[in-house]
C-alpha cells in the first residue's frame, strides 16, 4: 500500500498493473494517516470482466479506482467533474462536454494562446471545496491521456460548451443544474447521492456557469477569457 496527496487529502491504495502505478507517481506522499482507504475486491474485477469484454484487467483497476476515490470525494466536499479544467494567473477555468466534442482541444488552444497557462486534469479533474472556496485539482485519473499536476486552483468559472458559431453567455442556476448532473458520477448509493445533490446545489449557489458555442479558434479561447475572467 502507498499513500498519495490528491486533491489536498490523503489516499491509500495499492497498484496491482503499471498504468495505474505509472500515473499515481507524482501524488505519492510521505504522511502515513489515509483520510481515504480505496481497493478493489476481485468479485469487482469478475464483474467488469463479464459487463465490459474488452477492457484488460489493467484498465479495469485504472477505471474502478478512479470511480471510487471520486465517490469517496462526496464525503469530503467535492465531487468529480467530466471536464478539461486549465490555470491561468492562479485560477482555474473548466471546459465540460460530452466526450468527443472538443473540450481538450479548446483547452489545447489556451496553452497556444496564452504561454503561461497549464492544464490541470484534462479528463476528470476533482471539483473541492476548501476554507469556504471552490478549487479544481489535478488527479491521477485522467482518462486515455495522461495530461494532470498535483497541484490545486481557485475555480474561476466552468463552461458548457458544444461546437458551433462563437458566443457565450452566463447560467443561471437553474440552467446550469441539468448539464452539470450530466457530466459527473451518479452513484447508486443514496447516501452518496444525497451529498452529491447537496454539492450540485452549493456549487450551483457559489461558481459562475457559462455556455458556449465555438470553433478550434484562438478567437473561441479569447472569448472564453474575456467573458469568464
Amino acid at each position: 500500500m502507498a499513500v498519495y496527496k490528491i486533491a489536498g487529502l490523503t489516499v491509500e491504495y495499492s497498484c496491482r498493473f503499471d498504468l495505474l502505478k505509472s500515473r499515481s507517481k507524482k501524488y505519492i506522499c510521505d504522511e502515513k494517516e489515509p483520510q481515504i482507504k480505496l481497493s478493489l475486491g476481485e468479485d469487482y474485477y469478475i464483474s467488469r470482466r463479464k459487463k465490459f469484454p474488452t477492457l484488460t484487467d489493467e484498465e479495469i483497476e485504472y477505471i474502478g479506482m478512479g470511480a471510487a476515490f471520486y465517490k469517496e470525494l462526496l464525503s469530503f466536499d467535492g465531487m468529480m467533474l467530466h471536464a478539461s479544467a486549465v490555470e491561468l494567473e492562479g485560477e482555474a477555468y473548466l471546459f465540460s462536454a460530452p466526450s468527443g466534442t472538443g473540450k481538450s482541444t479548446h483547452t489545447e488552444g489556451w496553452l497556444r494562446v496564452f504561454e503561461k497557462a497549464e492544464i490541470i486534469n484534462d479528463d476528470k479533474p476533482a471539483v473541492r471545496k476548501v476554507d469556504g472556496q471552490y478549487f479544481a485539482f489535478g488527479t491521477p485519473f485522467s482518462g486515455k491521456n495522461d495530461i494532470s499536476v498535483n497541484k490545486g486552483y481557485p475555480i474561476k468559472g466552468i463552461c458548457f460548451l458544444d461546437r458551433g458559431q462563437n458566443q457565450i453567455k452566463r447560467l443561471d442556476a437553474q440552467s446550469a443544474m441539468t448539464p452539470l448532473f450530466n457530466q459527473t458520477i451518479r452513484p447508486d448509493d443514496e447516501g452518496k447521492m444525497d451529498l452529491l445533490c447537496l454539492r450540485v446545489e452549493d456549487l450551483l449557489e457559489n461558481v459562475s456557469f457559462y455556455a458556449m458555442l465555438c470553433d478550434t479558434s484562438s478567437e473561441a479561447v479569447k472569448m472564453a477569457y474575456d467573458m469568464m475572467k
